[in-house]
């Protein structure tokens, strides 16, 4: 009976760990960013994990958080064509869900706080620019 509950145990622990996307899921992943036919602008991406640099067209690797990835890029003589090309919202990873079931809310708190639990689904991110007015 005791190797049973053992068995069991082992199992039940290995349903929970799996859920969990912290222990199973990067919390990095790379971002390109563009800004048209302007090239050499610097463009910094940011949220509440830090802020990343990149010079475009180039690519930047960011640490995941579960909120909005904010995207500005400037370049002398250029303004940006649509800011609203600007921010990049975060979504929850599908492995983030299982903790609704297996982890209940201290998995699921510990996945947001680390950013393991969303990630960014637009990884490539069209800022475009134009000519300043004279």
């Amino acid at each position: 009976m005791s190797n049973l509950i053992s068995k069991i145990s082992i199992l039940l622990m290995f349903v929970i760990l799996s859920g969990c996307a912290s222990i199973t899921e990067s919390k990095n992943q790379s971002m390109s960013v563009t800004t048209g036919e302007v090239t050499g602008a610097m463009c910094t991406l940011s949220n509440s994990k830090g802020s990343y640099y990149v010079t475009t067209p180039g690519s930047v690797m960011v640490r995941n958080a579960c909120d909005q990835l904010s995207i500005s890029c400037t370049k002398e003589g250029y303004v940006p064509a649509n800011p609203a090309a600007g921010t990049v919202q975060d979504k929850a990873k599908q492995m983030a869900w299982g903790n609704i079931i297996f982890g209940g809310i201290i998995g699921i708190a510990v996945d947001r706080s680390t950013g393991a639990g969303c990630q960014y689904p637009q990884q490539n991110i069209y800022y475009p620019m134009k000519k300043a007015a004279q």
